[in-house]
């Protein structure tokens, strides 16, 4: 009798608990498999989505028009990107998206971008003015990229124009190997690329974008219109992405295990080898979720004074930060 009864509860627990599993809202996440889309990877599989009652999906995007495109048409629901001028331009023409959390920048200690110069001309350019005359190598050159504000204010710095130095469009990974055979003086790379050419004496790292623009916001997160029209969902879903992006920044601090940090980020980006983590300078994640929107509209305006936008755009309309403040203030109530 005793196990009948037994079973009769078993089956009665599974036949409520089921459809409960079988609720779970569903959310198409666009990611690069960058190390900046940590919070994604990490909130995924320490199971903070599915503590808030939602199944994501993540799948991979490759460019800027092609992440937009299917937020507007609701492919995605979400998706981390760079608010570089494309971005603006495609909102500007009037693709609805909102940019509601930070998913990259420059913090405090945080250099992951970096100008490094070929290791036989380190003691040629030390100073921004020793860049007049040099070849530099980075992507997005003349396309609207964060890195490109960056550069001028190097250039800026040192009292240079940008007619005053020969810039190059490359991948970085070309960047990394026309370091190696003396195409290129100074390259602008990512990591791991900036550690493995300082570790191979390629190049040295001269100058972290976090000393050159502190705080610039080179990712974000963003939400399309099919999750905005979910209001309780897209609050679930930040309150997961920012546990997971408090876990990230306390496994950097030594507060959790960097260990689980690393073999989560193996797992899911592209750079597969734990041992390239042991140098590497990780991107800046902030623990609310808080944007740079300050730092965001100056880049909107040196842009169209580039002539890399054609129209300015509000960014402050563009930018919804209730849903990473509300997610902080849940996250903080519940400890």
């Amino acid at each position: 009798m005793k196990s009948a009864y037994a079973a009769c509860v078993w089956l009665l627990l599974f036949a409520f608990s089921a459809p409960a599993a079988q609720a779970q809202d569903k959310v198409r996440v666009g990611a690069y498999a960058s190390i900046s889309d940590a919070g994604l990877y990490i909130a995924k599989d320490k199971g903070y989505f599915a503590e808030q009652g939602l199944s994501v999906e993540i799948v991979q995007v490759n460019t800027g028009t092609e992440m937009t495109s299917q937020l507007a048409n609701g492919d995605l629901d979400a998706s981390g990107g760079a608010p570089g001028a494309g971005l603006y331009n495609a909102v500007r023409q009037g693709i609805e998206l909102k940019i509601v959390a930070d998913k990259g920048s420059s913090l405090a200690g945080h250099g992951y971008f970096a100008f490094v110069v070929r290791k036989e001309l380190a003691d040629k350019i030390k100073q921004p003015a020793d860049m007049r005359g040099h070849l530099l190598a980075v992507t997005g050159y003349g396309a609207g990229a964060p890195s490109e504000v960056t550069i001028h204010k190097l250039l800026e710095s040192g009292g240079l124009k940008e007619s005053e130095i020969n810039q190059v469009n490359m991948q970085f990974a070309d960047i990394a190997a026309a370091l190696g055979t003396g195409k290129v003086d100074i390259g602008v790379l990512i990591e791991p690329l900036v550690s493995q050419v300082v570790n191979k004496g390629i190049a040295v790292a001269w100058k972290r974008v976090d000393t050159v623009y502190p705080n610039q916001q080179y990712g974000a997160l963003m939400y399309g219109p099919g999750i905005m029209k979910r209001p309780d969902v897209a609050k679930r879903f930040m309150i997961a992405y920012l546990k997971a992006v408090r876990f990230y920044n306390d496994a950097l601090e030594g507060k959790a295990s960097r260990d689980e940090l690393v073999s989560i980020l193996t797992k899911n980006t592209s750079v597969r080898n734990p041992e390239v983590y042991r140098d590497m300078v990780f991107p800046g994640l902030d623990r609310n979720g808080r944007l740079n929107v300050a730092g965001m509209k100056a880049d909107v305006e040196w842009w169209v004074a580039a002539g890399r936008m054609k129209q300015s755009v509000p960014v402050e309309k563009l930018v919804d930060a209730s849903y990473a403040e509300e997610a902080a203030k849940a996250i903080d109530a519940a400890k």
